[in-house]
């Protein structure tokens, strides 16, 4: 009856054992899920911060590429009233080449005209 006892007391001690170890291995599975859901909701922070981050960047990317879609805008319209302003000028250029080629040549047919009334006038009086 004492072996017995005893062999039940062993057997208590071993069921405490047991009990005690399964609490010890589940203390430290918690731990470890515990510590790994922390550890995967740093990496979603940190996600998400450089998420913000990256649509931040982006915006300022977007705002200078308009800016300079704006300013190229801008240059081509300034280069197409330049280049308006440049074919007028030429226009008036023409009209102004052709308008003194006029003249030149009323010039040249009064000279002309000058010069055969002054023959007309040396056949009348041959002095003058």
């Amino acid at each position: 009856m004492i072996a017995d006892k005893r062999l039940g007391s062993h057997r208590i001690v071993d069921a405490v054992v047991i009990v005690v170890i399964v609490l010890v291995v589940l203390v430290a599975a918690g731990l470890a899920l515990a510590a790994s859901r922390r550890r995967a909701e740093q990496r979603r922070t940190q996600a998400r911060v450089e998420a913000r981050a990256r649509t931040a960047e982006a915006g300022r990317h977007e705002q200078i590429a308009e800016r300079e879609a704006q300013a190229a805008q801008e240059a081509s319209a300034t280069a197409e009233r330049e280049r308006a302003q440049a074919e007028q000028h030429a226009r008036r250029a023409r009209e102004l080449e052709d308008q003194a080629e006029a003249r030149a040549g009323r010039a040249d047919e009064a000279r002309a005209s000058a010069g055969e009334q002054r023959e007309r006038a040396q056949d009348v009086d041959p002095d003058s």
